[in-house]
């Protein structure tokens, strides 16, 4: 069991780093335009992000809340070109865990984030693509991946349904951007022993125990010429269920 106090501080202390990078963000998104950066600008913005992310887990590190390993991630960062890295989602901080390892890489977001103050800043300077309207959204993906950038999206849409087992169905905007972008899926196997941030929990509530995550980079797929969406989407879900279905030392 996780000490309650040393949880209380370490959400306060958490909520000040949020304010205070969320602060720096927003002048930072109002200062790129200014310097006529265009691109560049876009690349320090995510820079900067995943040094705030960074941050934030030696956070959580050093309260003890969590554990966490990358396996593979070395593979990501040696790809060059546009890709799709595409993991699972059980919990809400997936993307913060993956963007701290993977520099350069623009994310797909729930457009209602966009609104919220603290993560307004940093999601702008880094280029983030909202989720709606759908076709908006991936125009700007495939854009983003011909250009030659990395692209977070997560093909459940959402984060996983507990009536969904390990999964949600994965969305079909996956395959549209993988078809005409002509970039591989790189698939991200996201394991965790706690429901801490998942679908229905309350950002307030605590965890009860020390959250452990594992992160594994699959091997990558490409839609095939000619192919089937449909069974692109199949052979993916496969994959997905094969790794997180097997046993595991997350406990």
């Amino acid at each position: 069991m996780l000490d309650r106090f040393r949880l209380i501080i370490a959400w306060i202390a958490c909520l000040v780093y949020w304010l205070a990078g969320g602060t720096a963000f927003l002048g930072l998104c109002l200062i790129l335009p200014l310097l006529s950066l265009k691109d560049r600008g876009r690349v320090i913005g995510q820079a900067a992000l995943r040094v705030a992310f960074r941050g934030f887990l030696r956070l959580l590190g050093l309260f003890g809340i969590v554990e966490y390993e990358f396996v593979g991630f070395d593979r990501l960062r040696a790809q060059s070109g546009g890709m799709i890295v595409a993991p699972n989602h059980p919990a809400l901080w997936d993307a913060v865990f993956v963007l701290s390892e993977v520099d350069q890489m623009a994310c797909v977001l729930k457009a209602s984030l966009m609104c919220n103050p603290i993560l307004f800043g940093g999601a702008t300077a880094a280029g983030f693509i909202p989720n709606e309207p759908a076709h908006r959204m991936l125009r700007q993906c495939i854009e983003t991946l011909k250009s030659g950038s990395r692209l977070l999206f997560f093909p459940e849409g959402t984060r996983t349904r507990p009536e969904n087992g390990v999964l949600n169905p994965i969305q079909g905007g996956l395959a549209i951007v993988a078809k005409n972008a002509g970039v591989p899926v790189w698939p991200v196997f996201v394991k965790t022993n706690s429901r801490y941030l998942s679908k229905g929990w309350p950002l307030w509530q605590l965890p009860t125990e020390k959250v452990r995550l594992q992160m594994t980079v699959g091997e990558p797929v490409t839609f095939p010429p000619g192919g089937d969406a449909q069974e692109f989407l199949v052979e993916l879900r496969q994959r997905y269920l094969t790794a997180l279905e097997s046993p595991s030392a997350i406990a």
